[in-house]
């Protein structure tokens, strides 16, 4: 299918981001370093390399953040396996997901913070890594990154590809000619539902060029635990009744901690592991949890949860894995406010958690809808009685919850080896040398 024609739109845009560069520089680099990231690191949001390219093909993948990193390094293990010339190159736009490509990537991968989306910028990244294929994670959509890898021939493919109905009404309501010009240059669609399918199709994408290949999430190897440090966790812990409350974000704290006190009139000796998105929010959420009367120990402070403690700020990065193999009961966050899409189920059922989330899940819908199915997860109202009524069995007995969930995402992996092979048939064939 020829591609579209770009549209007054795209040259609107392609505009604006020039002009804006300085801008985003500054916000960019001030963001980099309130976070902690590596001062001398910030200049590859910005185009420049900080590691040598290595010789032969390489393949770069870009996520955004944790869920799409962990999603995407089975994919990258997978293609490397099937060629050993392969290099890898994944690119993430956030502190943490640098810091778990660093603790997970496979031999002969490298990572680097994601180029902005400004003209220069992406073409001295081009010049730089000259990667024969690109491919986009998920919701993943820059218009001058796609039209740019189209003009210089290099196939891009969208894998683990997510686009919701509100984001599709966007798109056709504001950009349609845009979409449809930016859909039909991507070589390669692998949808992780039918619904992104029909919705990307709507949009202009090749039908021939697209089909359903399931999520990626599915297929991530299990979180990294530590023996000893659960050892220590679940000695500390008991018998007692624990729960964990995972990636939670700002507004959502409230009404977990208002649930564990409405829990504890029947389990007093209830226990819950309050693990926030982002660990750098520790003492807003200590506050919150002295402000409601409960005592607390904290994990940064190298504790372990005092028999006294009625919550444990589980507020370092690398040991989710820690809270979810410790904890029967596992609550998503990022779902009981309407403006942040729900987290992976995947991790607490890997772990054989039974599984607790608030409504608004739509950024793994098809996730929990499958696993709500098989028994392993419930959706539950955003107020503290509903939540803490859903809770107090689990509490008593998870165990056949758990393994369901278990059992669930071991039958519904995806197949990384099968999306690798389909991603290097994109590559362009090189002549034989004489």
């Amino acid at each position: 299918m020829r591609p579209a024609a770009l549209p007054p739109l795209f040259h609107l845009y392609s505009t604006a981001a020039r002009l804006l560069a300085p801008v985003l520089r500054r916000r960019l680099t001030e963001k980099h370093l309130r976070e902690g990231g590596d001062p001398a690191r910030v200049s590859e949001r910005f185009g420049r390399a900080t590691l040598p390219r290595p010789a032969g093909p390489l393949l770069w993948v870009h996520a955004v953040s944790v869920g799409e990193t962990v999603s995407a390094l089975p994919l990258i293990e997978a293609a490397l396996a099937e060629d050993p010339a392969l290099h890898a190159l994944l690119t993430t736009t956030t502190i943490t997901s640098a810091q778990i490509a660093a603790d997970r990537l496979p031999a002969r991968a490298q990572h680097q913070f994601a180029p902005i989306d400004v003209p220069q910028v992406f073409a001295r990244f081009l010049a730089h890594w000259r990667p024969d294929i690109a491919v986009l994670t998920e919701s993943e959509i820059w218009p001058g990154q796609i039209a740019t890898l189209h003009r210089r021939g290099i196939p891009l493919a969208m894998v683990n590809a997510r686009l919701s109905a509100s984001s599709a009404r966007g798109w056709q309501r504001f950009a349609p000619r845009l979409a449809r010009a930016l859909f039909s240059r991507v070589a390669l669609i692998l949808a992780q539902d039918a619904g992104t399918k029909t919705r990307m199709e709507a949009l202009g994408a090749d039908p021939a060029q697209i089909e359903v290949t399931g999520s990626l999430k599915t297929a991530a190897s299990p979180l990294k635990v530590d023996p000893q440090a659960l050892a220590a966790l679940t000695t500390a812990i008991g018998h007692r009744p624990l729960w964990v409350a995972a990636s939670t974000h700002p507004g959502e704290e409230e009404i977990l901690l208002d649930t564990h006190k409405a829990l504890q009139a029947d389990h007093p000796e209830a226990l819950l592991l309050l693990a926030p998105r982002h660990p750098d929010r520790a003492q807003e959420v200590a506050a919150l949890i002295t402000a409601r009367d409960l005592s607390h120990s904290t994990r940064s402070a190298d504790a372990l949860p005092g028999p006294r403690d009625q919550v444990f700020l589980a507020d370092t990065l690398g040991e989710m894995g820690l809270w979810f193999s410790a904890a029967p009961v596992a609550f998503m966050g990022g779902s009981l406010l309407d403006n942040i899409g729900g987290h992976n189920p995947v991790e607490p059922a890997q772990a054989g958690c039974a599984i607790l989330s608030g409504p608004y899940v739509a950024n793994a819908e098809e996730l929990y809808t499958a696993l709500t199915a098989a028994g392993g997860a419930q959706l539950v109202a955003p107020e503290p009685p509903a939540l803490a009524a859903a809770l107090a069995p689990l509490l008593e007995g998870a165990t056949e919850r758990g393994a369901r969930a278990r059992d669930w995402v071991r039958s519904a992996a995806a197949r990384p080896q099968e999306i690798a092979r389909r991603i290097r048939a994109l590559a362009p064939q090189k002549d034989p040398q004489p």
